[in-house]
């Protein structure tokens, strides 16, 4: 099963190749040529909140394709909310089951 896994994800590569040939191989790379990505939507953040910081506190419930913090235009201050970007369904819902309530964090899975 794994093995099949691991072809099907060396043909999509193979094809985002030929698909964007200047491209740089990446996972964030495969997520684009899937076409779907899980997206976090992360409520109740800290004015000290970094995107370094986000990704690092969500990373140990799978891989962080993205951390977005959204910032004030006028003070470059953040909002208090950001997004968290996974590659997979698990890896979000799983997420978003361990920090929904923690730490001020309030997380709704979104499909991008």
């Amino acid at each position: 099963m794994a093995m099949a896994a691991l072809r099907e994800a060396s043909r999509r590569l193979r094809a985002c190749r030929r698909e964007y040939p200047a491209a740089i191989a990446r996972p964030l790379l495969l997520t684009h040529c899937r076409g779907i990505t899980y997206r976090l939507f992360v409520g109740g953040l800290s004015q000290f909140a970094t995107e370094d910081s986000l990704a690092e506190a969500f990373s140990q419930y799978g891989q962080v394709l993205e951390a977005t913090v959204v910032t004030d235009k006028m003070t470059n201050r953040p909002k208090g909310f950001g997004f968290v970007k996974f590659a997979s369904e698990e890896e979000a819902n799983i997420a978003r089951e361990e920090m929904n309530g923690k730490a001020s964090f309030k997380c709704i899975l979104s499909l991008d």
